[in-house]
């Protein structure tokens, strides 16, 4: 039998293969017939692209993202539209999020000394979006940092994230259908305060949080309220109420300084990725 012909999108992206769909879309392994190179086409949610408010919101903030040109930082090309549908076209990466990896480790989570190249590419990465683009993330946890073929870890998202949540925020006015990720999300990005470095802060205390004990600091019950409220256990006394023994020991500086990222109030915590990577004894790529 003759083979079906792939969809296309845009007549310009030949879709290939679905490789994840969330709140914020569907993300396809495409080719670029114009450019001719493999892409990763994030396809918009409906909600969003019909409402002229929030495309242009994300326009906005794509045209930031193409200022966005660091080695751990995923490359956004371009919004592309197409009848009612609009796309995210950008860098592919061939290889699962950090998310995944995660879960093919013993116990579920990784032994320290596995993750310092990866939380040196992060904080290296996190720098310079912060003091150089002055863009905050504001979704930054496991399944946004993608792992490639050669090892490197590369975040996925950067600002567009923010855009689409505050843009189903409006539309929506529900949280728990938004963007936002809660177990990720600090007190003040909660309340709906304007980005700042520090919310993609607690950010990645939380994503290491989970990367080292296995679970996010909050993950049942009341999460909202936890996040304002209640002061996360030490990962060490995480592991053991988990039965974790394998994983190697935490570094107290590591619980001193993952609990530092946690903390309710923004001035209490690191002021930048790169402070808390020196604060773990991590040196940033040069």
């Amino acid at each position: 039998p003759l083979a079906t012909p792939l969809p296309m999108f845009n007549d310009r992206f030949r879709l290939i293969r679905e490789l994840g769909r969330g709140g914020m879309g569907v993300v396809w392994r495409a080719e670029d017939t114009k450019l001719n190179r493999t892409v990763a086409l994030k396809l918009l949610p409906d909600l969003v692209v019909r409402d002229r408010e929030a495309m242009a919101d994300l326009a906005a903030e794509t045209r930031r993202c193409l200022e966005l040109t660091h080695p751990h930082i995923v490359r956004v090309y371009d919004l592309v539209a197409e009848g009612h549908q609009a796309a995210i076209s950008m860098e592919f990466v061939d290889g699962p999020p950090l998310s995944d990896r995660k879960l093919a480790e013993p116990s579920r989570c990784f032994a320290p000394a596995a993750l310092v190249p990866w939380i040196a590419q992060l904080c290296s990465a996190l720098d310079y979006a912060h003091a150089k683009v002055r863009l905050v993330h504001r979704d930054l946890k496991p399944l946004n940092l993608l792992i490639n073929s050669q090892d490197d870890l590369k975040v996925v998202d950067f600002g567009i994230a923010r855009s689409l949540s505050k843009s189903e925020t409006r539309l929506s006015t529900q949280i728990r259908s938004t963007g936002v990720s809660l177990a990720y999300a600090g007190p003040q990005q909660l309340l709906g305060e304007p980005p700042a470095v520090t919310d993609d802060i607690y950010s990645l205390g939380a994503t290491l949080y989970e990367l080292l004990t296995s679970k996010a600091p909050f993950f049942e019950g009341e999460i909202m309220t936890q996040v304002r409220e209640v002061v996360p256990p030490k990962m060490a006394d995480r592991r053991a109420e988990f039965g974790i023994r394998d994983r190697g020991t935490i570094p107290a500086a590591w619980e001193e300084t993952i609990a530092a990222c946690l903390a309710k109030a923004a001035p209490a915590r690191p002021q930048s990725a790169g402070e808390v990577a020196a604060r773990l004894g991590i040196t940033l790529p040069g």
